[in-house]
């Protein structure tokens, strides 16, 4: 196949809606600031953690392709290094966060970081200054890191250097160890340390478990949608939804164990600090999200996604992808907001706004890096495996 057969755009389409929803999500998130502050930054901080649970998953499912020396996965590896290079971005959409701090961490008050007992033990850690430090460091890593290894693979789509695959597997090293650091960070500085008396140490896990199931059902659909735009299914193959599948799916039952370990072991040491988690997610509404997860989350997903031919269907495993995804907001939506609502779980006009404003814009950047390059790394050499690849098998007769 030639070279000229590599040349492939996205043309994605709906930049201007999503924009468009951003728009109108700002609007409405100006208004509920006016309207009840603590709400608004309450349902932001839950949007803004979602679609950087996407972002962040893209960012580990691109430097794990390359320790592995993947094959499989080269054709539609460009979709998450492009949503993992919005990490950058994500920083601007930080800024909100960053000025509602105080009406988020109620240790950022220096009387309760005086006062209270538990907090002041924790003071040498949650204090403004190393919060702000953090902050600047994590973002900083993320940034350097995402789009390193994008533009890197679209530097080889034009000058084809094997060695930059090389290189990236080298650098890949790094980012991992980076990435577990950072991850966890921001995981406990922004909705552990909501409660600041509360602590897990499998909090930073949890997240990412879940960030890395968001990350399979995105790629899963934007890989179909794609697909069907570009008419490649040489290049997008079922093969290769079947395997994003299964890893779906493993990372899901990932996601169930972290889970229940972390219940488990607090249940079982009955520790006052430790179960108040738990026991404010067992009042009220609270409780009928804390009973679904287990099923919406694990069961009925393990079932429906464990059948071959619904990982070999295009529109069943998007089905499941949609319901997964919607699970994931609802998990993190129950990890955030029982510290602000804590009668019974609130979905109002402020967690709208906030999702059409992060979603929006995040949809938006996307979508306008994904068109302004090749949508395949033309110059990556294992390609032709790539291509090639059938039921888990490189049937390239060199391999």
């Amino acid at each position: 196949m030639s070279q000229d057969n590599y040349k492939v755009k996205a043309n994605l389409g709906g930049g201007p809606i999503f924009l468009g929803a951003g728009v109108i999500g700002a609007g409405l998130c100006a208004y509920s600031f006016m309207q009840n502050r603590k709400d608004f930054f309450a349902s932001y901080l839950t949007a803004f953690a979602f679609f950087l649970a996407i972002a962040l998953g893209s960012f580990f499912f691109v430097f794990v392709q390359h320790l592995a020396r993947s094959a499989w996965s080269v054709t539609i590896r460009r979709v998450s290094e492009t949503a993992a290079a919005n990490l950058p971005w994500m920083f601007l959409l930080f800024i909100p966060i960053i000025l509602g701090a105080k009406d988020l961490l109620p240790w950022m008050s220096a009387d309760m970081r005086a006062n209270d007992h538990l907090v002041h033990l924790k003071e040498g850690y949650l204090n403004p200054t190393f919060l702000w430090i953090r902050v600047a460091a994590i973002f900083g890593i993320w940034t350097v890191l995402s789009l390193y290894f994008l533009r890197t693979s679209r530097k080889q789509d034009e000058n084809k250097d094997p060695a930059l695959t090389t290189q990236m597997g080298k650098v890949a090293a790094g980012a991992a160890i980076l990435f577990t650091l950072s991850q966890t960070v921001f995981a406990l500085d922004w909705i552990m340390s909501l409660d600041p008396h509360w602590f897990s140490t499998m909090f930073g896990v949890y997240y990412f478990a879940g960030s890395v199931v968001a990350q399979y059902c995105f790629l899963i659909l934007v890989s179909g949608v794609l697909r069907a735009k570009t008419g490649r299914k040489d290049l997008i193959r079922t093969d290769h939804f079947h395997d994003a599948g299964k890893l779906l799916f493993g990372h899901n039952v990932f996601w169930t164990y972290i889970g229940f370990s972390q219940f488990f072991l607090i249940w079982y040491a009955n520790i006052p600090e430790e179960t108040a988690f738990f026991q404010d997610r067992a009042a009220g509404s609270w409780k009928v999200i804390s009973l679904m997860l287990p099923w919406c989350h694990f069961a009925i997903p393990f079932l429906y996604l464990m059948s071959w031919h619904v990982k070999r269907n295009i529109v069943a495993l998007s089905v499941g992808c949609v319901w997964l995804l919607t699970m994931c907001y609802i998990d993190i939506f129950w990890l955030i907001q029982p510290n602000f609502h804590i009668a019974g779980a609130h979905f109002g006009l402020s967690d709208i706004g906030a999702l059409l404003a992060v979603g929006g814009f995040f949809m938006f950047l996307f979508i306008r890096r994904l068109n302004s390059a090749n949508l395949i790394p033309a110059g990556d050499p294992r390609l032709a495996d790539c291509l090639t690849y059938d039921n888990g098998v490189i049937t390239n007769e060199q391999h």
